[in-house]
């Protein structure tokens, strides 16, 4: 029905229109009446009268017409006033009945079990129908483990701009991020244009939601979680305000708990899935007790779950130094290379202990200084997953999940699987390492072991044959007459008994005041070649098979050092070398100068060392045990004085033999300059 006119001029000038119309056509219809009847007005009459009594007709006709249209314009405006009232009232209730309809077909669609996809979609079509058809709908939903939004439905004109994005939570608009994320509270702005310069930064924080003229960001709250977001963008000022979003608001209560119910489902299967592929590889990882072993069983499957490209292992001291120990990589993928590399993303991750996910390396500020840039494109790292393994509070190695054809938006489900591994990770090779320990504390019971037996074996052997002459020629000369000289060479023969006895427990008193840190050197500046020369005149007359040859560098000069000490190495080189060549043969003794030390070579012809043996000639009671040694005096106490003699003055020892073709012994020792040099240098530090 089309509404009554309320314009009083209208109503006037119709009214006005009428009455002239009427006096004049009764006028015309009187005048002919009288004409008709024959009735004349007398020509006197005419004039002044008649015109004056038409004028007041005409007047009081018009009067009446004005006070009928003003009368009529109330009637009408009353009248238009109430249809309207009326009108107003059954759209309104049209309209709630239209708003409690698309909750309740809301609430129906959202009953099922749906993924976030159908719920987004279902949603949106809901909240189409209260809002401007030019309005931009955006559903936004949270994962709090990557801390990031992901779109998962859109519609309306700048819905190509927001469809399929994610939105770390530290990206997003200041804002948006303090009112919606943090305090969980409703932002709308009916104008955008009326603070200008909050919407500029907004804009900049994100440029999708630039060009709207009034925006509201909406939190979808499920029990105390946050789910989600809806975004509203209105394509005029006043399109939105905190009574218009009322209806928004609603709905999103519905759908926040369906998003609840969907990401508590989806996160159940995911860790359903999550749990069965941890068990594998915890299971294989428990089935080592290499750790090495188990850091690359894990890693190789990992990576191929994950879908990467390059998985990298690197392990160090500190985060500031790692050094790769293991790396795997699809086909056609260049390796990083074992050893010390530069790897910026798992070094931060290990500085500060937690795992991070970058979806591209080339846009996260943290990585745009020029030089780390540079670093992570030669490695051609796009987006990287790295996670720190501590063992005991101690960083011990990095795990590196590389992309290096294309960026990725981690999911959660991402997050959540390598943080289940390295926790695995981490409780295998602890184990492993602890096992590892008690082997070694096994192995080193047992060496301790075979060293008391050994012990006990050369004590009893050793000790007992220079007691057994002591005992012997000592009973002699008591119960035996025997002349004086007699009694001198048995005296003689005591003496030399104990003077070998005596020189065995201060052998092993020495070394172990060496190896506990309690023996004390008298350092002085001593000629090597002549404690060379020395030591090879006292050996001379008790190895007559044995010819020692010098030759010896005068560059050589001198070296600090305890010169007892350095006699000790000396004749226990030339002896050792006498007795392990029972049939005679040169023994040649070299020195010579290599940098800043001296180098002195003991060369012998004598039986010679098997391989295995070269190193443990140097422990206490290390004897090489064969027929041809039994017979060989000695408590295998020589050698490993000479290391511990030669270690403490800075220098090294070690052996090159073959068995059969004699053994080469060799000491480098600082020489003088070299050694105040050093000695300075470590005041200094």
């Amino acid at each position: 029905m089309r509404k009554l006119p309320r314009s009083l001029r209208l109503y006037v000038a119709a009214s006005t229109l009428y009455a002239a119309l009427i006096f004049f056509a009764v006028q015309f219809i009187y005048t002919i009446e009288l004409a008709q009847s024959g009735i004349f007005i007398a020509r006197r009459d005419t004039g002044d009268l008649l015109s004056s009594i038409q004028l007041v007709s005409f007047i009081v006709w018009l009067g009446v017409s004005l006070i009928a249209a003003v009368v009529m314009h109330r009637l009408a405006t009353a009248l238009a006033g109430a249809k309207s009232a009326e009108a107003d009232a059954k759209t309104s209730e049209e309209q709630k009945d239209h708003e409690l309809g698309s909750i309740f077909g809301l609430s129906s669609a959202l009953a099922g079990p749906l993924d976030l996809e159908q719920i987004g979609s279902f949603f949106v079509a809901a909240v189409r129908g209260s809002l401007p058809l030019d309005m931009t709908i955006v559903l936004i939903v949270y994962d709090d483990v990557l801390e990031a939004f992901r779109t998962v439905a859109a519609d309306g004109p700048r819905a190509k701009d927001l469809k399929g994005r994610s939105y770390s939570a530290v990206t997003l608009p200041a804002i948006v991020r303090v009112r919606v994320i943090d305090h969980r509270q409703s932002l709308v702005i009916p104008d955008t244009s009326t603070d200008k310069a909050l919407w500029t930064k907004v804009s900049e924080e994100m440029p999708a939601v630039s060009g709207a003229r009034s925006f509201a960001a909406l939190p979808l709250v499920s029990r105390e979680r946050l789910v989600g977001a809806l975004l509203l963008l209105g394509e005029r000022a006043g399109d939105l305000t905190p009574d218009k979003a009322q209806m928004p608001v609603i709905m999103g209560q519905y759908v926040a708990g369906s998003i609840h119910s969907a990401l508590s489902v989806k996160e159940a299967e995911a860790r359903a899935e999550r749990e069965t592929l941890v068990n594998r590889i915890a299971q294989r990882a428990r089935g080592s007790l290499n750790p090495d072993e188990i850091l690359h069983a894990t890693v190789d499957e990992l990576a191929k779950v994950l879908g990467v490209t390059r998985a990298v292992v690197a392990t160090g001291d500190s985060e500031a130094k790692l050094d790769v120990i293991y790396e795997w990589a699809t086909d056609g993928v260049p390796q990083v290379g074992l050893g010390p590399q530069d790897l910026p993303v798992s070094r931060l991750a290990a500085r500060l202990g937690r795992t991070l996910f970058i979806t591209d390396v080339r846009e996260d500020h943290r990585f745009s200084e020029p030089k780390t840039a540079s670093t992570l494109a030669k490695l051609g790292v796009i987006a990287i997953a790295a996670t720190p393994i501590r063992i005991g509070g101690q960083f011990a190695a990095s795990l590196a999940f590389v992309h290096t054809d294309r960026a990725r938006e981690w999911t959660a489900e991402d997050a959540r699987l390598i943080e289940s591994v390295a926790h695995e990770l981490r409780g295998a090779i602890a184990a492993a390492e602890a096992f590892e320990q008690q082997r070694e504390a096994v192995v080193e019971l047992e060496r301790l072991n075979r060293a008391k037996s050994d012990f006990v074996s050369i004590v009893s052997h050793e000790f007992r044959t220079p007691l057994t002459g002591i005992q012997g020629f000592s009973e002699m000369m008591q119960s035996e007459d025997l002349t004086l000289e007699e009694m001198r060479e048995y005296a003689g023969d005591i003496n030399k008994d104990a003077h070998r006895l005596n020189r065995m427990i201060t052998e092993m008193l020495d070394l172990d005041k060496m190896e506990s840190g309690r023996m004390e050197l008298h350092r002085e500046s001593v000629d090597l070649n002549g404690i060379v020369s020395e030591a090879a005149d006292r050996m001379r007359p008790n190895a007559p098979l044995h010819p020692v040859s010098l030759r010896l560098d005068p560059l050589v000069g001198e070296v600090s050092g305890d010169r007892d000490k350095l006699t000790q190495v000396m004749a226990n080189l030339l002896s050792n070398a006498v007795k392990y060549s029972p049939d005679g043969g040169e023994i040649v003794v070299s020195t010579r100068v290599e940098g800043n030390a001296a180098h002195v070579v003991v060369r012998d012809h004598g039986m010679g060392i098997p391989k295995g043996a070269l190193e443990t000639i140097f422990e206490r009671y290390g004897r090489v045990e064969s027929l041809a040694t039994r017979h060989i005096q000695g408590t295998g106490l020589g050698l490993p004085i000479v290391r511990q003699i030669v270690q403490l003055h800075g220098g090294a020892v070690w052996v090159e033999s073959a068995v059969g073709e004699g053994s080469v012994f060799h000491v480098t020792l600082p020489r003088a300059g070299a050694a105040t040099r050093t000695e300075a240098a470590e005041a200094a530090s």
